[in-house]
């Protein structure tokens, strides 16, 4: 599955802890923050943990960061589980 990657705010627990660079997928009809990938016997991998995004704030950065493509103008939730 192929990536984009977004700078966004993260909060975990309601606190934010900080400004993460991380995958972006486009999923049945809408864009997807991926905190957790899998690694499957096949080779390919799978999100394990997404958080859908609003389409609205997402901003294309200029060409400068090769690496970075998009930024998430509001915060994300990370939705994996504290244990």
């Amino acid at each position: 599955m192929d990536a984009d990657k977004v700078r966004c705010l993260v909060s975990r627990g309601g606190t934010m802890v900080g400004m993460f660079n991380l995958d972006m997928i486009s999923f049945a009809g809408g864009y997807y923050i991926v905190f957790e990938w899998e690694d499957m016997p096949d080779g390919n991998r799978r999100p394990l943990y997404m958080s859908p995004i609003d389409e609205r704030f997402l901003q294309v950065l200029p060409d400068g960061d090769a690496e970075v493509t998009h930024q998430y103008r509001v915060s994300v939730e990370d939705p994996r589980p504290f244990s």
